[in-house]
């Protein structure tokens, strides 16, 4: 590897006179060590640097005047079974190294453009989609600032911990809501939130389709005629679903439907989508105090050339368009199938070995599965001894950490690379 554009030909060359000097394209990071510690060996401090992604990185160290040590971490074979951010297969990766053009470029616009329609076909709407330069929690916050107005109280159904994030925002910006919450590893039934709409109105009403934490899938296609007959606005996550399993956005009535990138589509975290309805953008109008870089307004004016109202990570749209092409080219129902039986594969895993699966028959997740710990196992020590054989699953969510682990079965993932996890976590319950 050529370290020249990074670092001095020497070692030893001055960098600054700051103890937190670093070479251009260096971030402060962690590489085996903590970064910013203290030698114990010298007078001076020394901060530890490191470039890198995931488990490969490249670390200096510095004093305040120089660079004089260097060390490579390489594991390039660790195996992600998280439920995100996701292994990106290779091809990506090349697609995104690939020369880019500006994004106000002709050459930018037919590839956003792109990717709204292959969106469409993937979410089943014909309403407009929106690319933002943030994860999906960017739209979460845009659906309560855009579509709770200072009259109007929003209804937020929780199944976990990604649903009282959606009620963190609204109270950080003073909106009005109520909060219908079911207990952890049970879905949102649509007749408890039919009582509610009944008893109230409500402006919006903001729900899970996928609960990353707790491995639930909601019943939208139950809970959204109710939501709709009562006149409220929809708005759904689908974070952590979106690309491995059907959500028919527009059968629905799903007026803002956010994903983002770092889930079952195996793109690099960093870019969030949503597709959004008419009768959503006709509400943005009348709220006021949208702020702006989350403004469904000031979004929508570069809309019709295909473009973002500020500059966008243009590599990320591109590796989008290609892997949208891939699922597209898989076919999306045969993708749908694939994340179902990886899903199936999982739960029978679990419970051969002696596991039960935390969330209820009927309403499980086909992209992440939540694990409960009945057999009273030390988690964090399995996860981590799963991680030095290079596989990586994780902890429970929240409250439910050491109670539950999670293993995700999304994006690339094939049926073989779940049998493979299974035979290693089999060996390591043994031994641990």
């Amino acid at each position: 590897m050529d370290l020249s554009p990074l670092v001095a030909t020497s070692l030893e060359s001055s960098v600054g006179n700051s103890a937190g000097i670093m070479a251009p394209g260096m971030l402060p990071g962690k590489s085996h060590g903590t970064c910013g510690r203290d030698s114990s060996t010298s007078r001076k401090k020394t901060r530890h640097f490191s470039l890198g992604c995931g488990r490969s990185s490249l670390g200096l160290y510095a004093t305040g005047t120089s660079i004089y040590s260097m060390e490579m971490v390489v594991d390039t074979n660790m195996k992600l079974y998280t439920p995100g951010p996701v292994h990106v297969a290779p091809d990506t990766l090349a697609v995104m190294s690939k020369h880019c053009d500006t994004h106000r470029s002709s050459w930018y616009s037919d590839m956003h453009e792109h990717c709204e329609n292959l969106l469409q076909e993937l979410m089943f709407t014909e309403n407009q989609i929106l690319l933002g330069a943030f994860t999906g929690t960017g739209f979460m916050e845009a659906c309560v600032t855009n579509l709770l107005g200072k009259d109007d109280t929003g209804l937020f159904v929780s199944v976990g911990a990604f649903g009282k994030r959606w009620t963190s925002i609204a109270r950080g910006h003073g909106k009005e809501f109520d909060i219908l919450e079911f207990e952890m590893g049970k879905a949102a039934k649509a007749d408890k939130i039919k009582e509610i709409l009944e008893r109230k109105e409500y402006a919006t009403v903001f729900i899970q389709f996928n609960e990353t934490s707790t491995g639930i899938r909601n019943p939208l296609e139950e809970i959204a005629p109710v939501v709709k007959d009562s006149g409220a606005l929809l708005c759904v996550d689908a974070v952590s679903g979106l690309g491995g399993m059907k959500l028919e956005v527009d059968e629905l009535g799903i007026d803002v439907c956010l994903a983002s990138t770092q889930k079952c589509l195996a793109v690099p975290p960093g870019i969030a989508l949503c597709s959004i309805s008419e009768h959503a953008l006709e509400k943005s109008k009348t709220v006021g105090n949208r702020g702006y870089y989350l403004d469904f307004m000031v979004l929508m004016k570069k809309a019709p050339k295909h473009q973002t109202p500020t500059t966008i990570a243009v590599p990320l749209v591109r590796a989008l368009e290609y892997k949208l092409g891939k699922i597209i080219e898989e076919g999306v129902e045969q993708v749908f199938d694939r994340h179902s039986k990886m899903a199936e594969m999982t739960w029978k895993w679990a419970n051969d070995a002696g596991f039960e699966i935390f969330p209820e028959e009927g309403h499980r997740s086909s992209t992440v599965s939540t694990i409960a710990n009945n057999r009273n196992i030390d988690v964090a020590k399995f996860v981590k001894v799963l991680l030095d054989k290079g596989y990586r699953i994780v902890n429970g969510y929240g409250d439910l950490k050491g109670k539950t682990f999670r293993i995700g079965h999304m994006g690339d993932l094939q049926p073989d690379d779940m049998e493979e996890l299974f035979g290693v976590m089999d060996e390591t319950l043994v031994e641990i």
